[in-house]
């Protein structure tokens, strides 16, 4: 069935990129990971990079953190975030050296650009329901979408490099600074 080797590359394309990095994996190497002809990898990705980018998406389609709305989909999303840092450390790492990779190689920016905005969005949906159920004016929602998914990158980055890092307890600053921000003042509760 052809959509099952083309989630068996995805599969083995995570494995790899995850374990020896995007410049140390070829396509061959993906191949001979996922047990199929290079020839099949090519057949449904043009490039690596738009192998690594469908990868991408795919990890990230997995990893949804936004299981309700409002105020409460705000406290889940961290919740789910805080669970998602302790479990999946080679996706955060990879997301993390996919950053670094997209400076420099366009197609991979591209991808990772429109992968942070439309995450970005989703804290923005949030932040405007949150701001909605205070009566409160939704014209932060933006800013403060910015200024949660910058901390959340941020989190990911002090997780990936440093091991005695309290991810949980700088996803709990994070939630407390960012409900704060769209509770009128002295309202907030985290």
């Amino acid at each position: 069935m052809p959509s099952d080797s083309r989630a068996k590359i995805l599969e083995a394309a995570f494995a790899a990129l995850s374990r020896d990095g995007y410049e140390n994996v070829s396509i061959k190497d993906i191949a001979e990971e996922a047990g199929v002809a290079q020839g099949l990898v090519h057949y449904y990705f043009k490039s690596k990079q738009q192998l690594v980018l469908a990868v991408l998406f795919e990890v990230c389609k997995k990893m949804d953190v936004y299981t309700a709305e409002g105020t409460e989909g705000a406290m889940a999303a961290f919740e789910n975030f805080k669970v998602l840092l302790r479990t999946r450390p080679d996706a955060h790492t990879l997301y993390i050296q996919l950053i670094g990779v997209g400076l420099h190689d366009k197609e991979i920016g591209a991808g990772i650009r429109e992968n942070i905005r439309t995450e970005r969005g989703h804290v923005e949906d949030l932040a405007r329901q949150v701001l909605a159920e205070r009566e409160t004016d939704p014209r932060p929602a933006r800013a403060i979408a910015g200024a949660v998914w910058a901390g959340v990158l941020g989190i990911m980055v002090q997780k990936s490099i440093d091991p005695e890092f309290d991810a949980d307890e700088a996803v709990d600053a994070l939630a407390a600074m960012a409900l704060q921000a769209v509770y009128p003042s002295g309202q907030a509760t985290a």
